[in-house]
């Protein structure tokens, strides 16, 4: 299982059974929700607890401790994240520069990502045929790239929500850097493996903490390009329903969470983007 493998088989995997407490459960998942979210943090909570759960069936364990932890309340507040607007010059700039950045395909990639502020499995799913128009401007998401033991990569006809499937219009910028990509490659990825195939999100996420290891920005996620997408519609003055649109986040109202198709979405996003972020030093003043 994903979330076992991603946040919980380091922290809790080498414990025995009888041996995890409340305190440690506790301790657990509100690191997770501290590191790396919420929505984390639920799903490892929803695990445990079916784990415990089983255990306390088979009379391993007299009662289930995930059951007693606290709620995850609020997340508790970052220091500035990693890629900003007074960061991701000195971001970009760092990948333009990196050998390794180039030889592994990631310079575009990070390009890309400051534009459109997509989940990695997202932008990895995209093909030229049925997520590209070049004529309209416009890019649609409409699956993830997950790898499935014994079956391999592949992808997933659905993304992390239904607010996940959407059409948006980026800045032109993003689509110059398509067009050319699309000009020199005979793949059908958008961004493909070294063989042209599928590319996988964790290798690729592996390769973007190689090139920061040791700089200023190490620890970098592709996620924190979503972060600073966010950061720069909320400053261009977007209402959170235009900016859950570009992002395909799922949660503004319930009402909102039902809506099933929004057409064409990020207008005024791709206007607030239309600024391609420069490479160079970080601004550091104010």
């Amino acid at each position: 299982m994903d979330t076992w493998r991603r946040y919980l088989a380091s922290r809790v995997g080498a414990l025995r059974i009888q041996d995890v407490r409340v305190s440690t459960v506790n301790r657990v998942i509100t690191e997770i929700r501290d590191q790396v979210g919420r929505g984390a943090a639920s799903h490892a909570k929803v695990v445990l607890s079916g784990i415990f759960g089983l255990a306390v069936r088979h009379d391993a364990l007299d009662k289930n401790p995930v059951r007693e932890i606290e709620g995850l309340g609020k997340k508790k507040r970052k220091k500035e994240r990693l890629v900003n607007a007074r960061t991701i010059g000195a971001v970009l700039a760092l990948f333009h520069a990196s050998e390794k950045a180039a030889r592994w395909d990631l310079v575009d990639m990070v390009d890309v990502l400051s534009g459109l502020g997509c989940r990695i499995g997202e932008l990895l799913a995209l093909n030229w045929d049925s997520s590209v128009d070049f004529d309209a401007g416009t890019i649609r998401f409409h699956g993830t790239v997950i790898r499935v033991t014994g079956r391999g990569l592949f992808v997933q006809d659905h993304t992390k929500s239904r607010a996940g499937m959407r059409t948006i219009r980026p800045p032109a910028w993003v689509m110059d850097i398509l067009k050319r990509r699309h000009a020199e490659t005979e793949s059908p990825w958008v961004f493909p493996s070294a063989t042209g195939t599928l590319r996988d999100p964790d290798n690729t996420r592996a390769r973007i903490r190689q090139v920061v290891a040791g700089t200023a920005f190490e620890g970098l996620h592709p996620h924190d390009f979503r972060h600073y997408v966010a950061g720069v519609l909320d400053d261009a003055g977007l209402t959170a329903r235009e900016i859950a649109d570009y992002l395909g986040h799922e949660r503004i109202s319930t009402t909102q969470e039902d809506y099933m198709e929004r057409g064409v979405v990020g207008e005024d996003a791709g206007l607030a983007l239309a600024e391609r972020p420069r490479t160079g030093p970080a601004n550091i003043e104010g």
